[in-house]
């Protein structure tokens, strides 16, 4: 077929036809090596020459367009690889971006990715339902995007002001440019060029059949002369491969040229006929917008007031037009003013408008846009000023609207409504919007800056409510908000604690009106519960117990709804706290227990979510926990927290751990231990870096009685520097250390002395002779150390009376069987089984009442008389004093054996498994075994 395709120019048709069934002559090979040469010079002149500019923006635009796909199905991880290429790419291009300019895609999409990203971000539900790559990639996409706008800022405002210079047409101008240039230099188009005129490019087919279309009448005359030119421009070799092939003088030959349309105007010149005309396009849609009353109406307080009921009416319906009803209502409020309508109609307008804000977002859980919050902070501003301008309106909250009196003035003139109620929710959508913002930036301090306007708002509604005689109800209502914005706050102004600016002054008079005068539970419950909180953190520790004591609220908090659960959980955590920053250690430990060793402290305090498995909470309960959440400037320090429950429990329980080394059953802290084995577990013990670590670290030091290691790695931690009086604090624990350091020295080591001098302890634990007197003696006295004091010699002489085995068991038994004892009392006394975990310990008076290991004794009496059993003699006279502190001190039990035999035992300082379990003489009952 090669020797037919390269036959010789003399052969007709009708030769090549007859000498099919001859012999072909053998074809030379010259040729071949020249058609060859003639293939890859064809080859070379197919191959496009590209500019870097070309190459760098045929790059961005590529890149740009995977964005664009990869935004529309929300594959987040993709977008982010996508925008890391695509600013690598930026960043190569520098030298062609340095003459040519930044291209205006590039600014659009980086403009329009942040747009995208902070619109997805505020979507809580769609967020929720991305898996957990796309959730870390959009936060870290997030975070890159903020960051590399930074460097567009002016290009990125131009484009959101004018948009459509930025549209996709720019490129029709980039390619007129770059041909332009291209020309110039003397390269071939680019490849979207080359893919835009692919009829050009292709064989003359495409192209023959437009001019077909267009001119069909010459087309035949242009065949033949082709047919003939063509003829006469054979080859002398015959048909070559260079013949078929295009050549550049054949680009525009035989083609008509194409005339292009003019483009279409994009709109009309305005001339002066056309003036007061509106220019649409046509695809929008001509809307008459129906005016707020007929033209020749007459407007009046009735035809308002109509108008205002028509848009009242629609609220809440689906599809009405929340932002138009917002608009509506503050056009009603100038035709007030210019028509001279009257204040209370006014009033009445300005009323539903707040409301109409209110209703903008009809999800309860979403909270409001910045805007319109400041629309409402503006619009409730101007009714409280014209309500104090005119006295003689009044807003009913129980009045139905048809007994308003909105004009006439020798009655009292009155709007339905309730300016208390509007306070409330705007009092609630300002928690909400805090709760939702990000509190590590600038908006949210921005927004915390409302907080002062609410405030004055409060007050002057406080002031509006007291001019007209409110009721007591809506009094408390009010002073509970006010409490609520007051009582977590530190007052820093007032040198004097007692003055009456003082916010303790103002904390009194509020709470003081509310427990005489209100008649709900729960406004006094947050009432005392705000005043608990603050006394505590103010360090009147005295004042905060006490009223935690009278207040019984242990006892009526489980029937409370869950916000004032978590305030009382707050209050706790604060009360611990101060008793932690006045030296408490035992009332510090005992309060934070409760919410330390659940491991959901996050839950109870509302300030976040920890970490659990699916099954325990689902998305709903999630929705719902993440609604309670307290804004983060009312948060209390977390690690602050752990870190002091944590270092209560080691003052406490190493101690405990060197005087008790032989039964491991006795523990004070689980968390404590727990602590403890996990340090053990690790294979490398280098310098201590996180909380835990220190602590672990001083623990140790501690167990070896080296008190200024202990004090040193415990204090080196930097968030005691978070810590209200910082120094008085440190200088507190370091006095703690040094006694319990004693402590744990004389638990370990009194076996091995006969005596010892205080001047030698005094010296190893840089303590008086006094403490040191006073510690070892009180150690003593709770029957913790075998000891006595040799006056003339002044030496601590040690006594080793170590127990048998026999004398060990016989001890255990006693002490199971006076627990067996106890609970049957108890169950003959009450009747019913003792399984209750909140009732007062074996012992304690029944007219008493059991408040957090803590008791009020109601009655006079001290104690109640045994009972008698058959077979043994039991006086069983129990006898507790009501000391003035109130914590039950336990004195002394008596028991009488059968046999007649003595068995005096004092109980100040440790009664093992009789169900007290650990009773700190003069202090307080631990609860552990209940």
């Amino acid at each position: 077929m090669s020797s037919r395709f390269f036959a010789q120019l003399g052969d007709s048709s009708d030769e090549s036809s007859s000498s099919d069934s001859e012999v072909e002559a053998p074809v030379s090979r010259a040729p071949a090596r020249q058609y060859s040469s003639i293939l890859e010079e064809s080859d070379e002149e197919k191959r496009v020459v590209r500019s870097s500019k070309d190459k760098r923006f045929s790059e961005i635009n590529e890149t740009i367009k995977a964005i664009r796909n990869h935004k529309k199905i929300k594959d987040i991880t993709k977008v982010q690889e996508g925008f890391t290429s695509l600013c690598q790419i930026y960043a190569k291009s520098q030298n062609v971006i340095a003459k040519n300019g930044c291209p205006r895609a590039f600014i659009r999409c980086i403009a329009d990715l942040e747009t995208y990203i902070k619109e997805f971000w505020e979507d809580k539900e769609g967020r929720s339902k991305l898996n957990k790559i796309n959730s870390k990639a959009l936060a870290a996409l997030r975070q890159n995007v903020r960051k590399y706008n930074k460097d567009f800022i002016s290009e990125i405002e131009e484009y959101q002001k004018n948009p459509e210079n930025y549209e996709e047409v720019i490129e029709e101008d980039e390619d007129e440019d770059e041909k332009s240039e291209d020309e110039a230099v003397g390269f071939a188009p680019s490849a979207t060029k080359v893919a835009k005129k692919t009829r050009t490019t292709s064989s003359r087919g495409a192209d023959d059949d437009d001019d077909f279309e267009d001119d069909s009448d010459d087309m035949w005359g242009d065949d033949s002369s082709d047919e003939s030119s063509s003829d006469d421009e054979v080859p002398a070799i015959g048909y070559t491969a260079a013949y078929f092939l295009k050549r550049k003088d054949d680009d525009k030959k035989d083609k008509p040229d194409r005339k292009k349309k003019a483009p279409r105007p994009s709109a009309k010149v305005a001339s002066k006929e056309d003036e007061g005309w509106t220019t649409v396009s046509g695809t929008d849609k001509v809307t008459k917008e129906k005016p707020l009353f007929e033209d020749d109406a007459e407007i009046t307080v009735e035809l308002v007031n109509q108008k205002i009921a028509e848009l009242s009416s629609v609220r809440g319906r689906r599809g009405a037009k929340r932002q138009k009803n917002i608009e509506t209502l503050e056009m009603l409020s100038g035709i007030c003013v210019s028509e001279n309508l009257g204040i209370p109609i006014l009033a009445k307008c300005m009323y539903y408008t707040c409301l109409a804000i209110f209703d903008y977002n009809p999800n309860m859980a979403v909270c409001m846009k910045v805007e319109i919050w400041v629309q409402l902070l503006a619009t409730l501003d101007k009714l409280l000023t014209l309500l104090e301008q005119h006295r003689e309106v009044h807003f009913n909250e129980g009045m139905p609207e048809e007994e308003e009196n909105l004009e006439d003035p020798e009655r009292t003139l009155t709007v339905s409504g309730s300016i208390l109620v509007i306070m409330e929710r705007a009092d609630d959508e300002f928690t909400k919007l805090l709760r939702n913002l990000d509190p590590h930036g600038t908006e949210y301090v921005e927004r915390l800056s409302d907080e002062a306007k609410l405030c004055s708002l409060i007050l002057r509604v406080k002031a509006e409510l007291k001019h007209r005689h409110a009721s007591h109800e809506e009094m408390c209502r009010t002073y509970l908000r006010e409490i609520e914005h007051l009582y977590y706050k530190v007052d820093y102004k007032t040198g004097d604690d007692n003055g009456p600016e003082s916010s303790r002054a103002k904390m009194d008079l509020l709470c003081k009106y509310i427990y005489r005068y209100d008649s709900t539970d729960r406004i006094r419950t947050r009432a005392m519960l705000c005043h608990i909180y603050h006394h505590a953190l103010h360090n009147r520790w005295s004042e905060g117990r006490d009223l935690m004591l009278m207040s019984h609220l242990q006892q009526s908090i489980s029937h409370a709804d869950i916000p004032t659960k978590i305030l009382h959980n707050r209050t706790m955590v604060q009360l611990g706290l101060c008793a932690f920053r006045k030296g408490l250690i035992q009332h510090a430990h005992t309060t934070l227990n409760e919410i330390q060793s659940s491991q959901k402290s996050k839950e109870l305090l509302a300030q976040g979510l920890s970490t659990q498995r699916m099954s325990e909470r689902n998305l709903e309960q999630e929705k719902i926990e993440k609604q309670r959440q307290i804004p983060f400037h009312m948060h209390i320090n977390l690690e602050l927290l752990e870190y002091s429950y944590l270092t209560c429990a080691m003052l406490l329980e190493v101690p405990h751990m060197a005087a008790h080394q032989f039964d491991q059953r006795k523990k004070l802290s689980r968390t404590f231990h727990y602590q403890l084995r996990n340090a053990e577990k690790s294979p490398l013990i280098g310098p201590p870096d996180s909380m835990r670590e220190h602590l672990v670290a001083a623990a140790k030091a501690m167990m070896k009685a080296d008190w200024k290691t202990c004090a040193d790695t415990l204090l080196a931690h930097k968030i005691w520097g978070l810590m209200p009086r910082a120094e008085e604090v440190k200088e507190m624990l370091r006095q703690k250390i040094k006694e319990e350091s004693l402590r744990t020295y004389m638990f370990t080591y009194s076996a091995c002395y006969d005596s010892i001098s205080p001047h030698v302890l005094s010296r190893m634990f840089d303590l008086t002779n006094a403490q040191i007197n006073a510690l070892i003696s009180k150690m003593i006295l709770n029957d913790e150390l075998k000891a006595s004091w040799d006056k003339p010699t002044e030496l601590l002489m040690l006594h080793r009376a170590e127990s048998s085995k026999l004398q060990s068991l016989a001890k255990q038994t006693a002490d199971k069987l006076t627990y067996v004892m106890d609970n049957t009392e108890k169950m003959l006394q009450q009747g019913t089984p003792f399984t209750s975990k909140g009732s007062a310990p074996s012992g304690l008076p029944w007219n008493s009442t059991w408040t957090n290991n803590m008791y009020i004794n109601k009655g006079g009496a001290q104690g109640y008389p045994g009972q008698s059993y058959p077979g043994q003699s039991y006086p069983g006279r129990q006898n507790y004093s009501n000391q003035g502190d109130r914590s039950g001190g336990y004195q002394k039990r008596n028991y009488n054996s059968a046999g007649g035999a003595g068995y005096n035992r004092k109980t100040g300082g440790s009664y093992n498994n009789s169900g007290y379990n650990n009773y700190n003489r003069k202090q307080n009952y631990s609860q552990s075994a209940y």
